[in-house]
């Protein structure tokens, strides 16, 4: 039997947030050693609230990460609890994830805009990339100062601010078109109306 539109997007839709849920462990995993609480709390803070995974979504993506050998993890029997931390190779693997996932979003950003721009949708605009330097200074350097972490965080609410101010005007335009479309809908109907009372 095939799978419904509705039922294949969904699919899709599990596959990229398991994609970015590792990517967040590994991440919130090159700041120290958690465990899977830890791990979750430290994700839904670093993520803003955006990603909040749950018991049931992060024990198993720490099992397929460990069998990959991206992380390793320890009992401590006291506690009863399993402490995890990253690779070398889980770090290896992260860096790359990022850049590619950067090179990918500034491409995808690019043609969409240009094919809204060629479709008349909206005007020949480019939103500024909010996967610049500032996320990858919060993303990939460990070591950064805290100083170099505040002003990534400015860079990165502007940026944000920019893109929000672009995207409005792309709404305005947006508007713009649709109720062109629109009007244009309801003058050949008006049209098609009146050559039909004409032939009567």
């Amino acid at each position: 039997m095939t799978a419904a539109p509705r039922e294949i997007v969904n699919q899709w839709k599990e596959q990229m947030v398991k994609g970015y849920l590792k990517m967040a462990v590994l991440f919130v995993l090159m700041r120290k050693p958690m465990h899977g609480y830890e791990i979750i709390k430290s994700i839904n803070e670093w993520t803003f609230g955006i990603m909040t995974p749950t018991a049931g979504s992060i024990y198993p993506t720490l099992r397929d990460l460990e069998e990959r050998e991206l992380i390793e993890g320890w009992w401590i029997p006291e506690k009863r609890r399993k402490i995890y931390r990253i690779t070398e190779r889980g770090r290896r693997v992260f860096k790359e994830a990022i850049e590619k996932h950067f090179e990918f979003a500034s491409t995808l950003r690019r043609w969409l805009l240009k094919e809204m721009a060629r479709l008349g949708i909206i005007e020949d605009v480019d939103i500024p990339s909010m996967m610049g330097s500032a996320l990858k200074l919060l993303l990939l350097r460990g070591d950064a100062s805290v100083e170099a972490r505040i002003e990534a965080l400015k860079r990165l609410r502007l940026n944000i601010q920019n893109a929000i101010e672009v995207l409005s005007r792309i709404v305005k335009q947006i508007k713009i078109r649709e109720e062109k479309l629109k009007q244009e809908m309801r003058l050949k109907e008006s049209s098609n109306r009146g050559m039909e009372d004409t032939s009567r």
